[in-house]
């Protein structure tokens, strides 16, 4: 399965809904076994909010060793490709801790959202 980004989200990648998108058309493929291409061409802005959404929260189906195969990434941006390295590794910080601190942490980001 190949995915133009641009066409689904436009040049600026940057929103949870954007990364929502992404997971949306994504998540039940990669699960299956099969291989996605996301092809970044075009997009100019990255944010880590879409890259939560999209990509991170698929650690918690998928191991990292499995996104890796099965999650192919074209003309992503050096900047981008940091920003998605970041999430990566937070992602995993994450789904490797216990429900409970899970549960904390989820706590702590929606008061922050909420007060923001």
């Amino acid at each position: 399965m190949h995915i133009n980004v641009k066409e689904l989200v436009g040049e600026n990648a940057i929103t949870l809904d954007d990364g929502e998108a992404i997971y949306a058309r994504i998540h039940a493929p990669l699960t299956q076994g099969e291989t996605v291409e996301l092809d970044f061409d075009g997009v100019q802005v990255f944010a880590s909010p879409f890259f939560n959404a999209g990509i991170g929260r698929l650690l918690g189906d998928l191991t990292a060793d499995t996104l890796n195969t099965h999650l192919k990434l074209e003309h992503l941006s050096d900047f981008g490709a940091r920003v998605l390295r970041r999430v990566i590794e937070n992602a995993k910080d994450y789904y490797a801790a216990p429900l409970d601190q899970q549960r904390a942490i989820d706590r702590i980001v929606h008061d922050n959202a909420v007060a923001a």
